[in-house]
């Protein structure tokens, strides 16, 4: 990995000229700031603005699914949804009563990722029960129930509509993604619910191995490969150019229906091309001429050992990596990672990271031995430790990031 920080430096120098006006664009900042955004369970977020004290920033995440498992927005009987206890302890807390009354919160906007996969998609679009889930046609439901919590928040909303839209693991079929778009567009106009802005979102994933067995090339841009509407075999994999990445992902593209674009920023490293293959996502992003949002991101894979000070890097697949320094994990990781969203900030508009210990839900736990082979959990891989208020360095290196008041990420 330290050949990222040299490799990121040409990336850098050929990306296009940065530092212009920033693009416009609902809730983006009037002075032209990069918004920081922190997530993404409320154990996170809990941590970062309560028990760690820094300063709230500009907004906070969280997530929902169309079956409305995360906390605090209205059922059709007028009660409020709850945490779901397999939600909970399998993905993390998700809970917008927590956001909208914990006072260190007053105020910050909210980034909300409604998820539609698992044939979601497929049932809000044409009102089927593809999912097993959507008896009379309640995921639509609690669609237009979310839609009116959000609006009643006052907040500024950043609505990231069936997120990672390309992902292999979501298998979206395009024509339902898009139309589950424009339904949730115009019922947001319909209702009124001016403060919520909708996002876009993609993956841009390289896979460090073909764990697939699809015959892609790992460490290259990967996309779902659509083959039908629903069903066991309804996606496949396949590799995304770098040169035109707009030929496989513009089938997603829900057009005006989306305010800003985004995109996952977890290991660059994993391209062969390093950054250079996230800048060519963001490049095709930007003829959107829509504000970006880098919707997640996160050091994934290096755990923190509290005891020791020091980090490991943790990776199903990869050798494993004991005792870095603090210094050595922000010169692999955050360095590159700030340098990247400054390089693109007149389009880069708002970060999101998510600083979360991932280990303590199962879902995201995972054990490895010294090779990276698996000794238990790793549902998706290691995601490891990524709080930023942990460890003094990390922290102190941070808040050097940003703004006095925390809201936003400082640029040239």
């Amino acid at each position: 990995m330290p050949q990222l920080i040299t490799a990121i430096a040409a990336t850098l120098i050929a990306a296009s000229p940065a530092f212009a006006d920033p693009v416009p664009g609902k809730h983006t900042d009037s002075q032209g700031r990069m918004q920081l955004i922190i997530g993404q369970t409320t154990d996170g977020i809990y941590d970062y603005t309560i028990n760690s004290n820094l300063n709230t920033p500009w907004g906070v995440t969280m997530y929902a699914p169309a079956s409305l498992s995360s906390g605090g927005f209205t059922t059709a009987s007028g009660a409020l949804s709850t945490n779901t206890a397999w939600y909970k302890y399998s993905y993390g807390p998700q809970d917008l009563s927590f956001i909208k009354n914990t006072p260190k919160l007053a105020g910050a906007a909210i980034a909300v990722a409604y998820w539609i996969g698992g044939d979601y998609d497929i049932d809000i679009a044409t009102g089927s029960n593809a999912s097993g889930e959507n008896a009379g046609n309640i995921l639509w439901e609690n669609t237009k129930r979310m839609i009116t919590d959000l609006k009643n928040t006052g907040r500024p909303i950043l609505l990231r509509v069936g997120y990672e839209a390309e992902a292999p693991w979501n298998g979206h079929w395009p024509a339902h993604y898009k139309t589950v778009w424009s339904k949730i567009k115009a019922e947001i106009t319909a209702q009124g619910a001016s403060n919520i802005a909708t996002v876009w979102q993609l993956a841009a994933y390289c896979p460090a191995t073909d764990f697939w067995g699809a015959g892609i090339t790992p460490r290259t841009l990967v996309a779902s490969k659509p083959l039908a509407a629903t069903g066991a075999n309804s996606n496949g994999v396949q590799n995304v150019s770098e040169d035109n990445p707009g030929a496989v992902y513009d089938q997603w593209y829900p057009g005006a229906d989306a305010d800003w674009t985004g995109i996952s920023i977890f290991e660059p490293q994993d391209c062969a091309n390093g950054y250079g293959a996230i800048q060519s996502v963001v490049n095709y992003l930007k003829t959107k001429n829509k504000p970006i949002l880098v919707s997640e991101s996160a050091a994934r894979g290096y755990d923190y050992n509290p005891a020791t000070g020091l980090y490991a890097y943790n990776q199903q697949g990869k050798l494993s990596r004991p005792n870095l320094a603090p210094t050595t994990v922000w010169n692999e990781w955050y360095a590159p990672f700030f340098q990247f969203v400054r390089t693109n900030s007149d389009w880069i508009r708002a970060v999101a990271y998510i600083s979360d210990d991932w280990q303590k839900y199962s879902h995201w736990r995972c054990t490895v031995d010294a090779r990276g082979n698996k000794i238990a959990g790793c549902a998706e891989a290691n995601w490891g430790n990524t709080r930023v208020d942990v460890n003094a360095t990390i922290k102190a290196n941070w808040l050097a990031q940003l703004t006095s008041d925390g809201k936003f990420i400082t640029t040239p």
